[in-house]
């Protein structure tokens, strides 16, 4: 199976499951204080992108913390799952061919989104966030720590494929693509451990 075709699969298990993922939301309390954390590095009512939104919780509380966020994923099943719940401008789009004219955003949270890319589509994930990002404007991104590749199946009965990284390899990524770090985190969660990183775009 290509490149394309693991993400097609991938995204077709969220346009399945994605009611269930709905639910998963209420459990993720621990990103919270993240959220505020890059809010309130920004100016009230800046225009971020939620790179990888699923259903738009996190957008939803972006909004809530005083941001113009606007929603972006690949699977048309989550973005249609969370409407009703968390209400807001949404875009069905590739991260590594967004619709967005350079310099568009002040920000972008990309949560748990870019781990479903491999190190190639990474580099072409990771340039598209730096050219619709200002100068000066703050990513946040999480992906899962460990090595190599794997598909996944256990959460939701389905199969998603995940790219895990080591810290050093994942610094350079984003160093290359022109972003510099800010703050590092390694979080380590029930299921899986977390490198989470703030940037800003240079």
């Amino acid at each position: 199976m290509n490149a394309d075709d693991r993400i097609g699969r991938t995204r077709r298990t969220y346009d399945d499951v994605a009611g269930r993922v709905v639910e998963a939301t209420r459990t993720r309390g621990r990103i919270a204080a993240r959220r505020e954390r890059f809010a309130a590095a920004l100016p009230a009512g800046a225009l971020v992108l939620d790179a990888g939104c699923g259903p738009g919780d996190d957008a939803a509380a972006l909004r809530v913390l005083g941001l113009c966020a606007v929603g972006l994923d690949l699977s048309l099943g989550l973005l249609r799952a969370g409407r009703d719940q968390f209400p807001g401008p949404r875009v069905q789009a590739d991260l590594r061919c967004l619709p967005f004219a350079a310099g568009t955003f002040a920000g972008a949270w990309a949560n748990a989104s870019l781990l479903h890319l491999d190190p190639h589509q990474l580099i072409a994930a990771l340039g598209e966030l730096r050219r619709v990002l200002a100068a000066g404007a703050l990513l946040h991104t999480a992906v899962k720590a460990g090595d190599g590749a794997a598909w996944e199946s256990e959460r939701y009965g389905a199969p998603r494929w995940f790219q895990y990284w080591r810290a050093e390899s994942f610094d350079a990524q984003l160093a290359d693509a022109g972003f510099r770090i800010t703050a590092a985190e390694t979080l380590v969660g029930e299921r899986d451990t977390w490198l989470m990183r703030t940037c800003v775009a240079e």
